[in-house]
C-alpha cells in the first residue's frame, strides 16, 4: 500500500508550534506522514488521528505502532471532532491540521474508483458509507451535473459536459466509461483542459468535501485553546476560498489571528521532488481570545 509523500511537512512541523504535554489533531491522517513526523518531534504529545477511509486508518495504526500511547485513531469525518472529544474526555486541543483532498493511493488504487487513467469501478468513495458517483448520477438532474461541474470544477464547457453525461448517465459504471464518453465528444484541447477538473469536482461531490471542511473548521475553532494553531493545506480554490473565509471573519470578531496574510507554497525543490505538491496551498491561524 502506497501513500503520497506529506506535503509541506517542515513548514507544518514548524507552524504547528508543537509544545510537549500538548494534544494536537490531524483530521486528514492519509498515509500518516504528517502525524508520524509530528509524534517524532515530540516526547509526551498526544495526538488524535481522524480518516474516512478504513485503510488510512489501518496504514497509519502499524506505521505509527511505536507511538501507541500517545495516539488515539478515529475511522470518522472530521466533522464529528465534537464526539470524538466527548468520548475521549477531552475538552481543547493544542492544534489542528487539515491537509485536504484526495491521497496518492486513494487516486492509484483502481478499484477505489478516483482515476481517469485506469479503470475502476465509477465510485470515487472515501469513505464506505457514502454513495458511490454511478448511483448519485442516476437520480442527478442536469442542472445539478452543472452546478457541479462549475462550482466544484470550474469546468469550462460546463453545460455541454453536463449535457453529455446526463445523457448517458445510466451506462455509467466505470471510470474509463466516462473518459471514453468525455474522448469521443469533446475536441482534444477542451478534453485536455477539462478532464482533471470534471473527476475531482465529481469526487468534491460525492464526498462533500466543501460542506465538511466549512463545518470541520467552525468546530475546530470551538474546541481550540488560547495560543492554539489550525492549519489548512488545499489544492483546490473552493477548498482555500472556504478556509479563508471563515478565517477573515472569525479575525474580525476578534477570535483569531492570521499568521500568514499570503498563502504558503511548496518551495521549487519540494515540487521537483514531488509534482504533486505544486497546486498546495497553506493558511495558519492562532486563537488569541
Amino acid at each position: 500500500m502506497s501513500f503520497h509523500q506529506p506535503v509541506l511537512l517542515k513548514e507544518v512541523i514548524e507552524w504547528m508550534n508543537l509544545t510537549e504535554g500538548g494534544i494536537y489533531c490531524d483530521c486528514t491522517v492519509g498515509g500518516g506522514g504528517h502525524l508520524n513526523a509530528m509524534l517524532e518531534k515530540t516526547t509526551t504529545a498526544r495526538f488524535i488521528g481522524i480518516d474516512l477511509d478504513p485503510e488510512a486508518i489501518s496504514y497509519t495504526k502499524e506505521r505509527c505502532r511505536e507511538y501507541s500511547s500517545r495516539l488515539m485513531l478515529f475511522e470518522e469525518n472530521f466533522i464529528n471532532i465534537d464526539l470524538i472529544l466527548k468520548e475521549t474526555a477531552l475538552t481543547s486541543i493544542d492544534g489542528f491540521l487539515f491537509d485536504l483532498g484526495a491521497s496518492y493511493h486513494q487516486l492509484t488504487t483502481p478499484w477505489r474508483g478516483f482515476s481517469f487513467n485506469e479503470e475502476g469501478p465509477l465510485s470515487m468513495q472515501m469513505s464506505p458509507e457514502s454513495v458511490p458517483l454511478y448511483k448519485k448520477l442516476r437520480n442527478a438532474t442536469k442542472v445539478t451535473i452543472h452546478k457541479i461541474l462549475k462550482e466544484y470544477g470550474d469546468v469550462p464547457h460546463a453545460r455541454q459536459i453536463a449535457h453529455l453525461i446526463y445523457e448517458k448517465r445510466r451506462e455509467l459504471k466505470t471510470t474509463l466509461d466516462l473518459r471514453r464518453l468525455l474522448e469521443k465528444n469533446l475536441p482534444g484541447a477542451v478534453l485536455k483542459k477539462n478532464l482533471h477538473r470534471i473527476f475531482q469536482a465529481l469526487r468534491i461531490w460525492v464526498n462533500d468535501e466543501l460542506r465538511n471542511l466549512s463545518i470541520g473548521l467552525q468546530k475546530a475553532l470551538r474546541y481550540l485553546k488560547l495560543h492554539g494553531r489550525i492549519i489548512v493545506i488545499s489544492y483546490h480554490s473552493g477548498e482555500d476560498r472556504i478556509a479563508k473565509r471563515i478565517f477573515l471573519d472569525y479575525e474580525k470578531k476578534g477570535v483569531v489571528i492570521r499568521l500568514n496574510k499570503k498563502v504558503i507554497r511548496p518551495s521549487d525543490a519540494e515540487i521537483k521532488k514531488n509534482p504533486s505538491a505544486r497546486s498546495a496551498r497553506m493558511r495558519v491561524i492562532e486563537r488569541c481570545a
